[in-house]
């Protein structure tokens, strides 16, 4: 599936909710939430402003 795909089943849970949906829901999270992310995949992971974006120089 897609990401728009992905999204779209997800929205449309939130409105008719149906109980296979949930199960892979449930189990898509449990996969993911209990695993912690690899230095690698932190890389990735930007808290604030774009990922190895240089500061910008003063001007004088």
């Amino acid at each position: 599936m897609t990401e728009k795909q992905l999204s779209q089943a997800f929205e449309l849970q939130r409105f008719a909710p149906s109980a296979r949906l949930q199960a892979v829901i449930d189990a898509s999270h449990k996969r993911t939430a209990a695993r912690e992310l690899s230095d690698d995949e932190l890389d990735y992971v930007a808290a604030a402003g774009a990922p190895e974006q240089k500061p910008e120089e003063p001007k004088a």
